[in-house]
């Protein structure tokens, strides 16, 4: 079965192709997919730029390579196996900053994820359905999910000196997009900006060398990965920040600082709480997020 999906978006060049050479049969025939409905002209195409799971269900998204050393619309996407067969759908179109090589595919509750690179800090996210019909797209990379209906993302950032870590929750169902991190008024974040605050470079190093020189901002970035309890509807990781942005005289006086967060769905609304990863064991008799957000999800709230 063959799924055309019509996406009103835009066509743009694209980043230079990442892998070539082999062609669609070769690398279904290798994985052991069923050729028989594809047409044998899409077999003898050369592919290139291409993601798969070999897990079950098979999942492959990738572009023809045309010989041009550039990305070429529409995304090709097969998903595989024993019970639905074999279904492709075509991405005819995509944003300029979303036609880039496929990083990663995978199936989750139903929910087909791919992420495409978009540059160094950037990504786009298309979810699908099992029948690869196209649900959304999203600005950057899944992180995990929470149950069918809830994916939690790192949105794209401005590839700059500064990198801000910023994570959302995407609710399928509502078709709603929650920005849950960083929060407001956070208490680690400000007992850092004001750290920030002490150890500041003067204006002229930050014109020179073009940051913005503001302590409330920083270096952000995940410290592991996001962990998941899907029956407690509860999320919750590492964030590490650090003030290296603004030199090596600013990092040696202002130490980079990890804050453990956990977030849970309640009421209808996410809500939070945050601690120093080295207060787990006495706050909750646990050692790490993972422990906390799968044993005792419900702990710190």
């Amino acid at each position: 079965m063959i799924v055309d999906i019509p996406v009103v978006l835009f066509l743009a060049l694209a980043l230079p192709a990442m892998v070539r050479g082999e062609t669609l049969g070769e690398v279904l025939r290798a994985r052991q997919v069923p050729t028989g409905q594809l047409p044998a002209s899409d077999l003898s195409d050369r592919i290139t730029s291409w993601a798969e799971s070999v897990d079950r269900p098979f999942l492959m998204a990738y572009y023809t390579d045309d010989g041009s050393g550039q990305l070429k619309a529409p995304l090709h996407v097969i998903r595989y196996d024993s019970v639905d067969g074999l279904r492709r759908a075509d991405v005819r179109a995509v944003r300029m900053d979303c036609l880039g090589s496929a990083l990663d595919i995978g199936e989750v509750h139903g929910v087909v994820h791919i992420d495409i690179h978009g540059g160094p800090s950037a990504g786009c996210l298309f979810l699908l359905s099992p029948r690869l019909t196209l649900r959304t797209v999203l600005s950057g990379w899944l992180l995990g999910m929470v149950g069918e209906d809830l994916a939690v993302v790192e949105e794209s950032e401005g590839h700059f000196a500064v990198q801000h870590m910023r994570i959302a929750v995407y609710d399928l169902r509502r078709e709603q997009l929650t920005e849950v991190y960083p929060p407001a008024q956070d208490a680690y974040r400000q007992q850092f900006t004001r750290a920030l605050q002490a150890h500041m470079p003067d204006q002229e190093w930050c014109r020179i060398q073009n940051v913005p020189c503001d302590p409330h901002d920083f270096n952000s970035e995940l410290d592991g990965k996001v962990v998941v309890n899907e029956a407690a509807k509860v999320f919750g990781f590492v964030a590490r920040y650090d003030a290296g942005c603004y030199g090596e005289e600013t990092a040696r006086q202002v130490p980079p600082l990890a804050v453990a967060y956990v977030y849970r769905l309640h009421d209808g609304r996410w809500e939070h709480r945050a601690f120093p990863p080295e207060r787990l064991s006495a706050l909750f008799g646990v050692e790490t997020v993972d422990d906390l957000v799968s044993r005792k999800p419900q702990a710190p709230f």
